[in-house]
């Protein structure tokens, strides 16, 4: 059990203050007006009925795996809809979350995202938080082929913060990210768009969706993208294609079957090399910093080639009002081929050495999750029931070759187009290494969800089995350093929340949550490595307004890590690593988590909309046999906020203009363990204006013409995650769309 030393109980008593304040402010706002947006239907998924209008989403079945309210839900959950994200104009995952509380939605400072979606969560890994309809994503540690997810097909994003394990089995205590994609829609739907930006973005899209029989059993829906972009960095480039069928089959009212396709190919990824923290952090010895546009790497050498698809389907049968049983499953198969230059480390003024790496990686998993739900009453008590099972199966196969045989470059003078030999094998390369990482888990679990009056008793717990795999054949400097291991852990999670629900909207909770995530490998003594622990216990309250549309939460939270990987510091233990030769590691280490988080989203009928994010986290390695023992944890400010204000003009002489406009805080962090090189805060400006012509002409129905900039005064900031890893942050942005819809 947790226990709330005197330090973190004067935090939690000042988080309940911030609560009890909100609640005040919620009661205020309980006088409004209010309005309410028309809903698509949208088959498959209850939680995306009512996004496709609106910004302020009001339910979802990802934080219980049930359709219910999300002040019913005992734990942190923000909802990113189909209209937030087009208002913002994201291009990636990362783009859509950065107005989200509680997490870092671009921890590389956002120019990388553009190849691979890295979020953390409460300061948390984003090692297997993504989630696609439920079923888990991203699978391998250091997984070069990791797929990513054209936010054009995407209808919603849900985040749930803090432990997921009691209904998703394995994965950290920061939370879940869920993408819920594109369903078929009993509407006719049917929109194309073009779009062009600087550094010489071009997109195209389209989007198709209705019934295909006059009774409507039949659904169709067919989104697709394709566009191709310069980088911020020179000689550097972007494409992708991406094409997403989905059927749905309903043979009556209480029998859905959704068939959902995707397939992606990505030619090009962008920019994803590094930089030493000199020259960026603080000048050179010439007095100059390195250019934003700068490229460690060389275009006769540097590639990036990845395709992702995936087949899958949803079920679902009503047999009556009571009971409901659910299938969902899919099979994914992503693949990567990459060639890159690094940035080692600075020589003197103006030189840097840098490595050659080669990376051929694969990745098959199949995930399927099935379960039953019920209703009924004992007593005074409602109860609502899910019990399910669900099996992950998937196959990780990595080549992977590193060399410092490369010419160095200088910064001031780069020189393109030497010979540089690929380490593709363990002739060519310093180290090289084959893997292949299988590994399987089934899961148990149960929930209830009982209700007395006004209050909302949640608990949960789940049994998780899980083998894991692994097989490297490697050499370092032509000595054999090949290593596998094969294990198998158990483990229970559990959650156990208690909300009320006001007739007013409000709606304070409680809970407690454990989470679990499997450890490869072994230690001096030659075990195998016990599951990563986590647990959280969070405190906050929710508001729905009754009479206008909007929702707003508070919360606090101590989230505590235990089991962490550590250095070995005892005498004479060796352990033989893909890099030959090191010290061991023992589960010694923990680290500690809390903070305080704050959302508002309101959408009010005077044409104003407000998204409001606050989040404050205290981080520290709490055990540690390293120098980050007492630190702040790599990469995690304490502070971050973000404010974006829409307003659409009410009048005759403006009617259908929108415009918007956003701030984005994030506080200093810190690039190493040691906590000595500190990253600068940065503040950053969005804006956006949109232009509806049909508001105004009715010929032009279903015409619109929207700018996004992003950054908008070119701000110059830096991310770290380490001496050598270092990189700008994504410069301005400015892109044009317009679409038809019809």
């Amino acid at each position: 059990m947790l226990k709330l030393h005197s330090r973190g109980a004067g935090f939690w008593r000042s988080g309940c203050s911030a609560l009890a304040m909100l609640a005040s402010v919620g009661v205020a706002h309980a006088q409004e007006a209010s309005t309410r947006l028309p809903q698509i239907s949208v088959e498959g998924d209850g939680a995306a009925d009512e996004t496709g209008d609106n910004l302020v989403a009001k339910t979802s079945d990802t934080g219980s795996k049930i359709s219910v309210p999300l002040t019913e839900v005992p734990q942190s959950i923000s909802v990113v809809t189909r209209k937030q994200i087009e208002e913002h104009g994201a291009l990636t995952v990362g783009q859509a979350l950065r107005y989200t509380p509680g997490l870092v939605a671009e921890p590389g400072g956002g120019n990388e995202s553009l190849r691979y979606d890295f979020q953390s969560l409460r300061g948390l890994p984003y090692v297997g938080s993504h989630f696609v309809d439920g079923l888990k994503a991203t699978f391998g540690v250091g997984n070069l082929g990791m797929p990513q997810f054209d936010p054009y097909n995407i209808e919603r994003i849900d985040v749930v913060r803090g432990p997921t394990s009691v209904l998703y089995g394995q994965g950290y205590p920061g939370g879940m990210i869920n993408i819920v994609t594109k369903k078929p829609t009993s509407e006719r739907l049917r929109e194309v768009a073009v779009g062009v930006g600087n550094d010489g973005k071009l997109f195209g899209t389209f989007d198709f969706s209705g019934p295909l029989d006059a009774e409507g059993q039949f659904l169709y829906r067919l989104t697709g993208v394709g566009r191709r972009a310069d980088n911020q960095v020179d000689l550097v480039g972007e494409e992708r294609l991406a094409i997403a069928p989905s059927f749905t089959w309903k043979p009556s009212d209480n029998t859905s079957l959704t068939i959902l396709g995707s397939f992606q190919r990505d030619p090009e990824g962008g920019f994803y090399g590094s930089l030493p923290e000199a020259g960026l952090l603080y000048p050179l010895s010439d007095g100059e910093y390195i250019p934003r546009n700068f490229f460690p790497g060389d275009p006769d050498f540097d590639r990036f080639e990845r395709e992702q698809a995936s087949i899958g389907y949803g079920f679902e049968h009503r047999f009556n009002e009571h009971w409901k049983i659910s299938q969902n499953l899919r099979y994914i198969d992503s693949s990567a081929e990459v060639q890159a230059l690094s940035a080692l480390q600075l020589i003197p003024p103006t030189t840097l050495a840098r490595a050659a790496l080669y990376g051929d990686d694969r990745t098959r998993a199949l995930t399927v999750d099935t379960n039953a739900e019920v209703t009924f009453t004992t007593g005074p008590l409602a109860h609502t029931m899910l019990a399910g099972v669900d099996y992950a199966r998937s196959v990780w196969d990595q080549e992977f070759g590193f060399s410092a045989m490369v010419p160095p470059i200088d910064i001031r003078n780069p020189i393109y187009g030497s010979p540089i030999q690929v380490p593709d094998s363990p002739a060519t390369a310093m180290v090289f290494s084959s893997t292949r990482q299988k590994q399987e888990q089934i899961g148990v679990y149960l929930q209830d969800q009982v209700r007395w009056g006004n209050l909302v008793l949640t608990a949960g717990g789940r049994y998780d089995s899980a083998d894991l795999f692994s097989d490297r054949k490697s050499s370092f400097l032509g000595m054999d350093t090949s290593g596998s291991s094969d294990q198998k852990d158990d483990a229970f999670s559990g959650r156990v929340g208690l909300t009320y629900l006001f007739e007013n909207g409000l709606a304070p909770y409680v809970s407690y949550s454990t989470s679990f995530v499997p450890t490869l490998g072994t230690g001096a003594d030659g075990v195998p490595f016990r599951p990563i622990r986590g647990e959280q216990w969070e405190a906050g309250i929710k508001y729905e307004p009754n009479r206008f549309d909007g929702f707003f939460a508070a919360s606090v939270f101590d989230v505590r890590l235990e089991n962490a990987l550590t250095t070995d510091t005892r005498p004479g233990r060796i352990c033989m690593g893909q890099m030959g030769p090191g010290p061991c590691q023992i589960q010694s280490g923990e680290q500690r988590f809390r903070g305080l988080e704050l959302e508002a989203k309101a959408q009010l009928s005077s044409g104003l909309s407000v998204l409001g994010a606050y989040t404050y986290l205290d981080a520290e390695i709490t055990r540690s046999n390293g120098p980050d023992l007492g630190k702040r944890p790599v990469n995690t400010p304490e502070h971050i906020a973000s404010l974006w204000l829409n307003y659409s003009f009410q009048n005759q002489t403006l009617l259908g203009l929108t415009i918007g406009g956003g701030i984005r805080h994030q506080g200093a962090t810190f690039g190493d363990p040691e906590n000595t090189n500190r990253v600068p805060a940065h503040t950053l400006f969005d804006a956006s204006v949109r232009y509806d012509f049909g508001q105004k002409f009715k010929d032009l129905e279903g015409l619109e013409l929207a700018v996004n900039a992003t950054n908008l005064f070119d701000e110059t900031y830096v991310a770290c995650s380490g001496k050598s890893y270092c990189n700008y942050g994504a410069g301005r942005s400015v892109v044009g769309t317009l679409s038809y819809r019809w």
